[in-house]
């Protein structure tokens, strides 16, 4: 059975713009060629398109960031499963927005307009839109937050772990200088995350000495990653592995090192972050963190409908563990 990535692969377009179009999103613009597009990719996979039944459950989605911009996996990854979930359940992503379309009021208002039994935010939202969404919809939960949001449920993954199972492989095989390539949230600086709190706790363990010139922050960006990666090598002494905040950045990092002559894990180790489906036959094949998309997308979905039906008024924090893939990336 075809899956709405694969209608999203066929039509060139984002997994997220294939969801808003079929579900008719009445505040999302889209050319006509392109909704033409994703129409006839449906019909040639024959893609069964989720209706509305009786008494079925509309939740809404707020992704971390603009839908047709984003080339991370990551979260669309977790869209997916929520929706996958959702079939089975009499259940349905209505609506998905991004946080940044919320801070627009005609949206803001369409969005709490649309009937929904509950919200999955995977990014805080501004003051203002945040109460009205606590103002007009029952139930919230977050997704993959890593922040303190005592208040509201949250599904994710240990980041405080999964960043020391990134050092504790870099660190066991002997690099020293390890530098860390990454992005954060909107909301907090990357001084701030815990990624880069557990990556100079871990350079304190092991007795080595933290150098800023070899921590930078991106904002995700893949042509500021490839600046960036350049800068890195051109220290006087560059350093000898890479930590990419993404698998995405860890592609484009090893396609820099390429570019400059330098080989990959000979001349310098790299490791990324999440698994996503390429980075196994990237060159060479990329070690990186697994984490659990399908896991976390399908335990949101039924912590929601565990709320709704249940009552239950409990605030849960579910957390899935992460596991180190070991490739050829490192030494």
């Amino acid at each position: 059975m075809a899956n709405i990535r694969q209608v999203a692969k066929m039509a060139g377009v984002s997994p997220a713009t294939v969801s808003r179009v079929l579900s008719g999103d009445p505040g999302f613009s889209v050319r006509e060629e392109t909704r033409r597009k994703i129409n006839d990719a449906v019909a040639r996979l024959q893609y069964e398109i989720p209706v509305r039944e009786q008494n079925q459950y509309r939740f809404g989605c707020v992704l971390s960031d603009t839908t047709d911009k984003y080339s991370d996996p990551f979260f669309v990854d977790i869209l997916v499963a929520m929706e996958n979930a959702c079939k089975s359940k009499n259940a349905t992503i209505a609506i998905v927005k991004s946080f940044q379309e919320l801070d627009n009021p005609q949206i803001l208002q369409e969005f709490i307009g649309a009937d929904l039994d509950g919200v999955f935010l995977m990014e805080h939202v501004s003051p203002k839109a945040m109460t009205a969404l606590k103002a007009h919809i029952p139930h919230i939960i977050f997704i993959d937050n890593d922040e303190p949001a005592y208040n509201f449920n949250n599904v994710g993954f240990d980041h405080t772990t999964a960043n020391w199972q990134v050092m504790d492989a870099l660190l066991t095989r002997g690099y020293k200088r390890i530098a860390l390539i990454s992005g954060s949230s909107p909301k907090m600086p990357l001084a701030n995350t815990i990624r880069l709190v557990t990556y100079r706790e871990m350079l304190r363990r092991a007795g080595i000495d933290y150098d800023e010139s070899l921590v930078k922050d991106c904002g995700w960006d893949l042509d500021l990653c490839k600046k960036q990666t350049q800068e890195l090598m051109e220290l006087p002494e560059p350093p000898d592995a890479i930590f990419a905040g993404s698998d995405s950045l860890a592609s484009v990092v090893l396609g820099t090192l390429y570019e400059l002559g330098f080989r990959c894990p000979r001349d310098v180790g790299v490791i990324g972050f999440n698994n996503i489906d390429l980075s196994s036959h990237m060159v060479p094949p990329l070690t990186t963190i697994e984490v659990p998309t399908a896991d976390i997308g399908t335990a949101a979905v039924e912590r929601m409908l565990q709320i709704i039906k249940d009552k239950d008024t409990s605030i849960r924090r579910i957390l899935f563990p992460t596991q180190l893939i070991e490739r050829k990336s490192l030494k």
